[in-house]
């Protein structure tokens, strides 16, 4: 079992591997769905977000 205080988690970086994904070091490109989102809660709090903001970012991305 790993600390989740520990860094780097490299039991999460070993998951994310082994299912074919990698946990970024640097912040999204500004223009891309995950960016749009971030910048909202920076500016109105996680709380604000609702799921009608997670389902239009992934319609922009089909």
């Amino acid at each position: 079992m790993s600390n989740p205080d520990s860094a780097p988690d490299y039991d999460l970086a070993f998951a994310l591997q082994v299912t074919g994904f990698e946990l970024a070091t640097e912040p999204p490109a500004p223009d891309t769905p995950l960016a749009r989102i971030l910048t909202f809660a920076a500016e109105h709090g996680y709380e604000a977000l609702t799921d009608e903001h997670f389902e239009a970012a992934m319609r922009e991305t089909e």
